[in-house]
């Protein structure tokens, strides 16, 4: 089973799917909030690209499901 997260970037307003413990976000009044694939481009250009740094990069599956992790999945992890 999987799940994901449906809300509005907070730069653009539009309406995205998203992982929200990968999606690139800028925390706003004391709360994460996501940002959507192209404004996370445009927030790097401005703030990084163009100073001469690394963009931060958007990690893999930021805007797919997120695999559940059940009581079982997290007893495997703690006897590996």
């Amino acid at each position: 089973m999987a799940y994901f997260m449906v809300a509005s970037c907070i730069n653009c307003g539009t309406r995205i799917t998203f992982n929200p413990h990968l999606v690139p976000s800028l925390i706003v009044n004391g709360t994460k909030e996501p940002l959507c694939k192209n404004c996370a481009d445009k927030w790097n250009q401005i703030h990084r690209i163009s100073k001469g740094l690394e963009p931060v990069p958007i990690q893999e599956g930021a805007y797919e499901p997120q695999k559940e992790v059940t009581d079982t999945d997290y007893q495997e992890d703690l006897d590996e």
